[in-house]
């Protein structure tokens, strides 16, 4: 995956099973770019993403319902209230039946009226975090979700990642708190130069 002559990518083999693992890497490891490349928001320049064995096709509307991403950008509408945000993501993904769940897990009842342009950064962070998780989606991918966030906050995020998955689904979590997500995760994969150094199973048990 290259970007100019900015090798983002290179010689990566990946194969995530079901589960919770942890992304970690220093800036400009190649997390980012893994995260879109794998959310179908970035074509690579050579290889493939394999989804139910079968390579991932960026306008495959099904996928794309399968996949809740958070990128570097909250990707929520400034002028609209939480609450219109969810709706109308939900409605784009064909479901609302989750937006009271998300905000309770994320402690965004008494912000659901509030425009995300007025918010924190912290605040939206966990509003970003809700709309990822809105439809419930069978692949959740996070680029730093605990930015800009307190320990209660961060806390919030970690409980509402563990509280979406069950049996089957994948997440994959970047973020510079590795201890933080090494906390709940199956799994660690680090990255640097944009080469995967490390990937271990089962860094934690028993701890969702």
């Amino acid at each position: 995956m290259t970007f100019g002559r900015t090798v983002a990518l290179s010689d990566l083999h990946l194969e995530i099973g079901p589960g919770i693992a942890g992304l970690f890497g220093p800036n400009a490891a190649g997390k980012s770019t893994l995260l879109r490349v794998i959310a179908g928001l970035q074509e690579t320049t050579r290889g493939e993403v394999l989804w139910n064995e079968q390579p991932v096709n960026v306008r495959d509307e099904g996928f794309r319902r399968a996949v809740g991403y958070v990128g570097h950008d909250a990707g929520l509408y400034r002028a609209l209230t939480v609450q219109e945000n969810l709706q109308f993501f939900g409605l784009l993904y064909g479901t609302t039946a989750k937006i009271e769940q998300v905000v309770a897990r994320l402690n965004l009842e008494s912000l659901a009226s509030t425009r995300v342009g007025e918010l924190s950064a912290g605040l939206r962070r966990r509003a970003a975090v809700a709309r990822a998780l809105v439809h419930d989606p069978q692949i959740l991918l996070l680029d730093e979700p605990y930015a800009n966030l307190d320990d209660d906050a961060a806390n919030l995020v970690s409980a509402a990642i563990r509280d979406w998955w069950s049996d089957g689904r994948h997440a994959l979590v970047a973020s510079h708190g590795a201890k933080r997500v090494k906390a709940f995760a199956d799994a660690s994969i680090i990255l640097q130069r944009g080469h995967v150094v490390s990937h271990r199973a089962r860094v934690a048990e028993g701890t969702r």
